[in-house]
């Protein structure tokens, strides 16, 4: 896996990290939130599973200027990846799950769980219905769950987790965190044809998916050069022992 950039007709850019290291969290759709990005002339809801310009009924989709000007239908991520297994080799494209017309879904067929991206518990205010922004405290989490091993402030109490440390850099900043633990396509012999049950982690058997965890930022400036864009940061981590 290599980062790669992208860049958006409505102003926003997108910039894709990948790395690997050891993690592991609650994630599901229970935790789902969402909230509006203001912080320059481009204003768009978003949610923590990974769209942008969805869920329409709580905003804008990627307005520009004025609130009527909407530049975008909804983006999301997909992550795709080869995997060898036993004697196979399958190919697995990990997405967030989208409000849109589609034959196909990436549902279980006989459940309809979500076999998606879904946003990781503990990087928000559960008693708040808000993703977490720079510009409000209250969507604030307690604590930080990927700060606690600062040895002289765990957690961060009661400071932003910004791009640029605990110093609040951007105009409006929004940070969550979700991984692909609930796409189980691949992770049990009765979810697909082919009867592949892999696990993307040797010391995990619980862990599903591929391993992935995506670390996700919006950044907006009030900046004259800036005032039109957001910038979107895909932090994706290969948390598995699995090699793709």
């Amino acid at each position: 896996m290599k980062p790669s950039t992208a860049r958006l007709m409505f102003y926003a850019s997108l910039i894709l990290f990948v790395g690997a290291s050891q993690a592991s969290a609650q994630s599901g759709r229970e935790f789902r939130r969402s909230s509006v990005m203001s912080g320059n002339q481009v204003r768009t809801v978003f949610g923590n599973w990974g769209v942008i310009g969805q869920p329409s009924e709580k905003g804008r989709r990627g307005a520009w200027r004025s609130d009527n000007n909407g530049y975008l239908g909804d983006v999301s991520p997909m992550i795709g990846a080869e995997v060898k297994w036993d004697t196979l080799t399958f190919r697995s494209v990990v997405t967030s799950p989208v409000a849109r017309p589609a034959q196909l879904q990436d549902v279980s067929p006989t459940t309809g769980k979500y076999w998606t991206l879904e946003p990781v518990s503990g990087y928000f205010n559960a008693n708040e219905e808000k993703v977490a922004l720079s510009n409000d405290p209250r969507s604030w989490p307690t604590f930080w769950p990927d700060k606690m091993a600062d040895a002289t402030d765990p957690g961060w109490r009661g400071s932003w987790n910004g791009y640029f440390g605990k110093r609040i850099n951007a105009d409006q900043e929004a940070y969550f965190v979700m991984d692909d633990n609930n796409d189980e396509r691949f992770n049990f012999a009765t979810n697909n044809p082919r009867q592949i049950a892999f696990k993307p982690d040797a010391m995990k058997p619980l862990r599903n998916g591929l391993g992935l965890e995506v670390r996700v930022r919006a950044l907006q400036w009030g900046q004259f050069l800036a005032k039109d864009n957001i910038f979107w940061l895909y932090e994706i981590t290969n948390t598995g022992t699995t090699t793709y």
